[in-house]
C-alpha cells in the first residue's frame, strides 16, 4: 500500500481541524442568544421582570450596551414604567447619537404620560433626523388637533398625505381638521372617500353626517 507523503497529511489534518473549528458551536454567542431569546419569550409572556432580567443578564455577559438599552426602554414601556422607559431611551439616545428609534421611545412614552411639552419635543426631535417620518408626522399633527390648533393640524396632515395618500389615519385627520375649521364641503368629501374604502371606519360615518346636517353631535 502506498504511503501518504508527509507534507499531504499535515495539510489534511490542518484542513480537518479548521472544518472542526469552523464547525464547533461559539458557546459564548450561544449564551449570549439564550439570554436574548428568554428575554423575548418572557415579553410574549407579559413576564416583563424576568425579560429584564434575562436582558440584564444578556448585557452582562457582553451584550450590546446600545440594544440592551433600546429593549429595556421598549420593555419598561410595556410595564408602563414611563420613568425608567424614559432613562433607557435617554441612555441609548446618548450610545448611538444618530439613531432614531431611541427618539420614537422618546415620544412613546411622552404621549403615554400624556405629556404635551415631552411630545412636541420628541416630534421635533424625530423630525430633525428624519424629516419625512411617518410616525412623528403624524404625532406631531394629533397633538396639533388635540390642542384644537385645527389649521396646523391640517397642514401636519396634508404633509403626510404628500408622501402617504393612501393613508386612511390621515385622511380621517384632514377631514376632521377641515369640519372644526368650518370647510364642510371637502370635510364631506373625505368622509366619503374613507367610507368607499371602509365602510366601518372610525366616525366616518358620523363626520359625513354632521357635514350633512343629520346630526348636531361631535365624536
Amino acid at each position: 500500500m502506498r504511503r501518504l507523503p508527509a507534507l499531504l497529511i499535515l495539510l489534511l489534518a490542518f484542513a480537518g481541524g479548521l472544518v472542526r473549528s469552523q464547525t464547533k458551536p461559539d458557546n459564548a454567542a450561544t449564551g449570549l442568544a439564550g439570554y436574548w431569546q428568554a428575554s423575548l419569550t418572557a415579553e410574549t409572556s407579559q413576564d416583563y421582570d424576568t425579560a429584564l432580567t434575562q436582558l440584564a443578564a444578556w448585557r452582562q455577559a457582553g451584550g450590546n450596551p446600545f440594544l440592551a438599552s433600546l429593549r429595556a426602554g421598549w420593555l419598561h414601556y410595556l410595564k408602563k414604567d414611563y420613568a425608567s422607559a424614559d432613562n433607557d431611551y435617554t441612555d441609548a439616545e446618548r450610545l448611538q447619537p444618530s439613531a432614531i428609534n431611541p427618539l420614537l421611545g422618546l415620544l412613546n412614552v411622552a404621549q403615554a404620560r400624556g405629556d404635551a411639552a415631552a411630545v412636541n419635543k420628541a416630534v421635533q426631535d424625530v423630525l430633525r433626523a428624519d424629516p419625512l417620518n411617518y410616525r412623528a408626522q403624524m404625532a406631531g399633527a394629533w397633538q396639533q388637533f388635540s390642542a384644537k390648533n385645527y389649521q396646523q393640524a391640517l397642514s401636519g396632515y396634508r404633509r403626510v398625505l404628500t408622501y402617504y395618500p393612501d393613508d386612511l389615519d390621515a385622511i380621517s385627520g384632514e377631514a376632521w381638521s377641515l369640519y372644526y375649521l368650518g370647510d364642510l364641503k371637502s370635510a364631506a368629501a373625505d368622509f366619503q372617500a374613507l367610507l368607499a374604502v371602509n365602510p366601518s371606519y372610525s366616525y366616518a360615518r358620523q363626520g359625513l353626517d354632521l357635514c350633512q346636517g343629520k346630526t348636531t353631535q361631535t365624536p
